[in-house]
């Protein structure tokens, strides 16, 4: 073979595989790496609950059983016996806790942080912003009954503190003094509830306090 001829060849070659390895490497610089998470630490949860119970004296003959229960409180505590997560979708972020200390008779509580992904959550707001967040909670009883708020609470009071920490992808903080309209005693609950209005009416209140760190994003 030509001399000439073989050294343009293997330049020709040389110069194809050059430019080859710099296309790879373009395209691997052009590709978004994920980020890679560090590992959390445990998740800790606290919840205590405690429920007060109003009856207004104008109920006092048509409903006796429930006026009955006037000035009764219920209250539960769980430590490291919750069920917490949150999720990220189109609506917002939902942060999720249950108590699972306490049997079968289980509350729960749900925040709905509207139009925000986790990386914009608010630091610290009043929960009763109605705009911004939307309380719904729930309790099982021990007859196998459940009871969940018809969409949004009207808040009462309470404040929320957030902290989302994008390196572990988790997110720690409390819920403090949060009061929300009640309808029901757990204690004396059975289906139907034909005394909800009466509970909710007079003013009837359950009292919630979480306090959380490395809540993980549900799978």
């Amino acid at each position: 073979m030509n001399k000439t001829l073989l050294i343009y060849k293997v330049k020709s070659l040389l110069t194809g595989l050059a430019l080859s390895l710099a296309l790879v490497s373009c395209s691997s610089e052009s590709e978004e790496e994920e980020p890679v998470l560090m590992a959390a630490a445990p998740q800790q949860a606290s919840f205590s609950l405690v429920d007060s119970i109003k009856v207004d004296a104008t109920f006092q003959h048509a409903y006796a059983h429930a006026f009955a229960l006037n000035g009764k409180t219920y209250s539960m505590t769980a430590n490291d016996q919750v069920e917490a997560f949150f999720q990220e979708d189109r609506q917002g972020v939902v942060l999720y806790f249950r108590a699972v200390a306490n049997g079968v008779e289980r509350p729960w509580v749900a925040f709905t942080f509207k139009d925000r992904a986790v990386n914009h959550l608010p630091t610290t707001l009043l929960a009763r912003e109605a705009g911004v967040v939307c309380v719904e909670d729930g309790q099982n009883f021990a007859d196998g009954s459940t009871v969940l708020s018809p969409g949004c609470n009207a808040v009462l009071d309470g404040t929320i503190n957030l902290h989302y920490d994008p390196a572990t992808d988790v997110i720690s903080g409390s819920i403090t003094n949060l009061k929300l309209p009640l309808e029901y005693y757990v204690p004396d609950y059975s289906f139907p509830n034909l005394e909800s209005n009466v509970f909710k009416n007079s003013g009837s209140s359950r009292n919630l306090s979480i306090s959380f760190k490395n809540v993980r994003r549900k799978k």
